[in-house]
C-alpha cells in the first residue's frame, strides 16, 4: 500500500468533506454554478478514491479512470478561451486541441499531486485551504464573485476536518484522514476552479494561477524524474517526497505541514500580486523557474546531509540503482530503497 497508518483512523474524511458541499451548494446555487460536468466528475473521483482506499486499484487503471474524469472537467469548461498569455491565445484549430491536452493533463496531474501530498497529518488540507483562499481572494479582486460563496462553503468544510486532521497543542495525532477519495477530490475540485477562472476572465493567467499550486506540482515533477533515473516506476511509494525529506531533517509533522502551508501561500500570493498587476502569462510562467531551482536545490542539499548522517551512523553508505545519475555519493539517498516501515506516517 501507498500510505500506512499507526493504529485504526478513519479514511472518512474526504467523504465527509465533499458530502457536506455537494449539499450546500445545491441548496445554495443547484448544480448550474459549476456544471453537471464538475459534479459527475467529482462523483467519479471520489468514488475512484473511496475503492482505491479499500482494496488498491492498479496504477494504470486508475490513471485512465482519471484521464478519464479529467475529460468530463475540461469538457464543462471554456477551454477555448483558456489564457496562457499573448503568444498563446484565441480558440484557432491549432490552439484548441493544445488547449485540451494541456486542461486535461493539468487535471490529472494535480489530482495526482494532491493524493501524494497527503502523507503528513493536515497537510494535504492544509495547503488546499491556503489555495482556496488565494482562489477566493483572485476571483473576488477580478469581479467573479459568483464563485465566492461555493469557495467559501467548501472551505469551511475543509476547515472543520481539519481540527480533527492537524496537530496542535490539543491534538498530538490525526483522528480522522482524508482517505483517497478525499485527497484526490481536492485536487480535482481546485484544478476545476483553477480552469474555470483562466477561462473566464483573460485577465487572470493560467500561469498566475499556477504559483498557486506550485508547491505540489513542483515536488511531483521532481519525485517523477528522479524516479525514473532510478529506474523505478513513478508510481512507486517511497520517502522521496519533500514532506518526507523534511521530516527526516528534523522537523515534527506539525511544523512540515506549517512550512509547506508558508511557502504555498508565499507562492500564491505572487499569483495574485501578478493577476492584480496585469503581469503578463509568459512572465508568470518563466518566474515559475524559481520555485523549481529553490526546490531543487533544497532537495539535493536535504539529501546530502541525510547521506551524511547515515554515513556517520554506520561508516558506509549504500547506493542503489539510478544513484549514479546524479554523480556522487552526496546525492544517494535520493534513490535510497525503502521497505515498508518506512512508508509509516
Amino acid at each position: 500500500m501507498r500510505k500506512r497508518h499507526r493504529g485504526t483512523i478513519p479514511l472518512c474524511g474526504g467523504i465527509a468533506i465533499f458530502t457536506a458541499f455537494a449539499v450546500a451548494s445545491f441548496i445554495q446555487d443547484g448544480p448550474d454554478l459549476f456544471g453537471l460536468n464538475f459534479w459527475l466528475g467529482l462523483l467519479v473521483i471520489t468514488l475512484i478514491g473511496v475503492v482505491d482506499d479499500r482494496m488498491p486499484l492498479p496504477a494504470v487503471g486508475r490513471l485512465i479512470m482519471q484521464l478519464a474524469m479529467a475529460v468530463t472537467f475540461v469538457g464543462g469548461t471554456d477551454i477555448g478561451s483558456l489564457s496562457l498569455g499573448v503568444l498563446l491565445s484565441g480558440n484557432g484549430p491549432l490552439l484548441l486541441p493544445l488547449f485540451y491536452f494541456i486542461g486535461v493533463l493539468f487535471v490529472t496531474g494535480l489530482v495526482n499531486s494532491w493524493n501524494m501530498l497527503d502523507g503528513v497529518d493536515g497537510l494535504a488540507g492544509g495547503v488546499a485551504a491556503v489555495a482556496l483562499i488565494w482562489l477566493m481572494i483572485i476571483a473576488g479582486s477580478e469581479g467573479m464573485t459568483e464563485f465566492i460563496p461555493s469557495l467559501e462553503t467548501l472551505f469551511i468544510c475543509l476547515c472543520a476536518f481539519l481540527v480533527f486532521n492537524m496537530r496542535s497543542p490539543w491534538r498530538a495525532r490525526a483522528s480522522v484522514f482524508l482517505g483517497d477519495a478525499g485527497s484526490t477530490a481536492l485536487g480535482a475540485t481546485i484544478a476545476y476552479v483553477i480552469l474555470l477562472l483562466a477561462t473566464r476572465s483573460s485577465a487572470v493567467s493560467f500561469p498566475a494561477l499556477l504559483w498557486v499550486v506550485i508547491v505540489p506540482v513542483v515536488d511531483t515533477l521532481s519525485l517523477i524524474v528522479r524516479r525514473f533515473l532510478a529506474h523505478r516506476s513513478p508510481m512507486s511509494a517511497d520517502r522521496w517526497h519533500l514532506h518526507h525529506l523534511l521530516l527526516d531533517h528534523g522537523l515534527t509533522p506539525a511544523a512540515t505541514t506549517n512550512s509547506l502551508m508558508a511557502a504555498s501561500a508565499i507562492c500564491g500570493g505572487i499569483g495574485y500580486v501578478g493577476t492584480l498587476l496585469n503581469v503578463p502569462g509568459e512572465i508568470m510562467a518563466m518566474g515559475l523557474i524559481v520555485p523549481i531551482v529553490v526546490h531543487t536545490s533544497f532537495v539535493l542539499a536535504a539529501t546530502g546531509y541525510l547521506t551524511r548522517a547515515r554515513l556517520n551512523r554506520t561508516g558506509s553508505g549504500l547506493r542503489s540503482d539510478g544513484a549514479e545519475a546524479l554523480g556522487g555519493a552526496s546525492r544517494t539517498t535520493v534513490f535510497k530503497r525503502v521497505g515498508d516501515a518506512d512508508l509509516e506516517r
